[in-house]
């Protein structure tokens, strides 16, 4: 469960889906939308026993042709990935649990949204995580929880999956949240393995300390 495949996953839930709604912005010169940080907050991630691998940016640019002309629209998303290492026998210790935030802006030009994030159910983000991230397999709904999240409580759906590990069959659980914070979009993921005792309150532990510093 390579923690920079699992970025990739949540940076091509905004990357595949993207073309051809950008092309209804009409006017001139560049566009740009860029989303507020997010993270989780260092007491959360203390409390959860998970250390921070990256907080990062990425831009996406794409030339559009809108009725005749080139229109240029730039894209900036924020991610924080973060990791903890579990006792898998005969595995070893090895960082298993995974979780990582997305900030994307909301792409919205008079009054309408066009980033396609705000459409996707959770359970078509984890089936977005499986056709992307070849090791997901059998990927099925398990249930819904509420977390308490930047102020608010948040639906948190609960996925159960397999994948393999070393040539070891390995059942996980993926935990997807996602909602509209200010100008943005949040979407955040955590990958454990099922058998573990207490992964799925400390992966709420971390959800519940998201910061999102709108306005920023």
């Amino acid at each position: 469960m390579g923690n920079h495949r699992l970025l990739a996953s949540l940076a091509v839930v905004l990357l595949v889906t993207t073309g051809g709604c950008l092309g209804v912005l009409l006017g001139d010169g560049a566009l740009a939308f860029d989303a507020d940080p997010v993270e989780v907050a260092d007491d959360a991630r203390s409390e959860a026993g998970y250390e921070t691998v990256a907080v990062e940016s990425s831009t996406v640019n794409r030339s559009f042709a809108v009725a005749g002309e080139t229109r240029e629209v730039s894209v900036t998303n924020h991610v924080a990935s973060y990791r903890r290492p579990v006792d898998l026998e005969p595995l070893g210790s090895e960082p298993f649990a995974r979780v990582s935030v997305l900030a994307t802006p909301a792409v919205e030009v008079g009054g309408r949204t066009f980033n396609p994030v705000g459409e996707l159910s959770d359970r078509e983000l984890a089936l977005r995580l499986q056709s992307q991230y070849d090791s997901f397999e059998n990927v099925s709904f398990a249930g819904n929880r509420t977390v308490e999240i930047l102020g608010e409580g948040r639906s948190v759906s609960r996925f159960e999956a397999t994948t393999t590990v070393a040539g070891t069959s390995l059942d996980v659980d993926l935990h997807v949240t996602k909602f509209r914070h200010g100008e943005d979009f949040v979407v955040a993921i955590g990958v454990h393995p099922a058998r573990l005792d207490g992964e799925a309150a400390r992966v709420g532990t971390m959800f519940g300390g998201i910061e999102h510093r709108t306005g920023e």
